[in-house]
């Protein structure tokens, strides 16, 4: 995906507060997730690449300050694509990056394995989002979907900025964030398995 130049996209716009490049990997070989990057991509300081563009590379170096990823769950795991990437990706361990869970069964045990593997690697996740916390829970379109994402990574520049809720700074409170919104989950799901055989019942 090409980066494009969008003046009326500017990430000033969503803050006025200076961030660095930052680079997004997707799992390009599903739409939600290509989706999500096309938002992404209208930001002139964001550039999405396609995970299965670094499949065969042993290193993948980027000289981005922060780093996103981008995809679906496959029943609570990471797509190997987006995978590669985390294991292979040679990039700056002193920063906050990112994951968005698209979609997908078992999204927060995707989530959990994500933040595990990159862990390992020495990286640190504070700012995590899935399909459930974005759209059900705070009710937000594609496009302000993105911008919130975007203005939660800026905040890490401003100073003393308000931590919002489901970001995780240690182990613990990534354990207790994805405990609590799982639980969440649960309930959201249930309901909408009620609608949806109310729905049925009537057709």
């Amino acid at each position: 995906m090409s980066h494009a130049h969008l003046s009326g996209n500017s990430i000033f716009d969503l803050g006025g507060i200076y961030l660095k490049e930052i680079t997004i990997y997707y799992d390009d070989t599903k739409q939600s997730c290509q989706t999500v990057a096309r938002e992404f991509s209208k930001y002139d300081n964001v550039q999405c690449k396609k995970a299965s563009d670094y499949e065969d590379q042993k290193i993948i170096f980027t000289n981005r300050e922060k780093v996103g990823f981008v995809f679906e769950s496959q029943k609570g795991k990471v797509p190997y694509g987006v995978s590669h990437v985390m294991w292979k990706m040679v990039g700056d361990k002193t920063k906050d990056h990112m994951l968005c869970v698209t979609g997908g069964s078992r999204e927060f045990n995707a989530v959990k394995t994500a933040c595990s593997d990159l862990k390992q690697r020495g990286y640190h996740i504070s700012h995590i989002y899935t399909k459930y916390i974005l759209t059900e829970k705070y009710k937000l379109s594609i496009e302000d979907s993105v911008k919130k994402i975007l203005s939660d990574m800026m905040a890490d520049q401003a100073d003393g900025p308000d931590k919002e809720e489901y970001k995780a700074h240690s182990g613990k409170e990534l354990r207790r964030f994805l405990y609590g919104e799982l639980k969440n989950y649960r309930t959201y799901r249930k309901q909408e398995r009620k609608s949806e055989r109310k729905t049925t019942s009537v057709l």
